[in-house]
């Protein structure tokens, strides 16, 4: 009897089984921190400049620039032959791109300038713009994307070394302060690590 007691007590306290075939419950992620959002393949246009001298050159720097004004009102001025002033590339707040000339074309935008006792930087550098002033207003992520892929192949093909990546307030201190010596800093943090 009391085998029997405790083989009904075994089978009344019994559970059925999980089944085999239950997928197992899915495990909540902890969420992520935002990453900013970065966006391949900006908006280029090609608006050749007549601010450009006929003899090719092969680009040894990256000047970079603030053009102080609108995207629109710089290419404008770009485009204008009484500015007499060109850049290669001038970037907008959102990231699109208007190239001016070739990286192999001499365009008009160091002045007069010199570096490691180099003189005419236009004859040996391609001169890059950002939309805006760099002191009221820091550089985007987007202009930052932009330009890593606008001068990715250029320096690649070109093989210039990251360290003559400079801008205009280096080879002419006296008489230009672009860009804002922080927003330069960044952007070449920025280039550091994806170029």
């Amino acid at each position: 009897m009391n085998i029997l007691t405790t083989l009904l007590n075994l089978l009344k306290t019994k559970k059925e089984p999980i089944p085999v075939s239950s997928p197992p419950k899915p495990i909540k992620e902890a969420p992520r921190p935002p990453v900013a959002q970065k966006k391949v393949g900006f908006s280029e246009s090609f608006k050749p400049s007549p601010n450009v001298s006929p003899k090719p050159i092969k680009p040894q720097y990256v000047v970079l620039h603030h053009t102080a004004g609108s995207y629109a009102g710089s290419v404008a001025w770009c485009l204008n032959p009484a500015s007499r002033v060109s850049y290669h590339c001038i970037i907008a707040e959102d990231g699109k791109r208007t190239v001016l000339a070739r990286p192999n074309q001499r365009t008009w935008h160091a002045g007069i300038a010199s570096w490691k006792g180099k003189k005419d930087l236009n004859s040996i550098s391609v001169g890059v713009a950002f939309e805006k002033d760099t002191y009221s207003q820091p550089l985007t992520v987007a202009q930052m994307y932009s330009c890593l892929e606008y001068l990715r192949p250029i320096i690649k093909q070109y093989q210039i070394p990251f360290d003559s990546i400079i801008d205009h307030r280096m080879i002419a201190p006296n008489r230009k302060d672009d860009l804002n010596p922080t927003e330069y800093h960044k952007l070449k943090k920025f280039l550091l690590l994806h170029l």
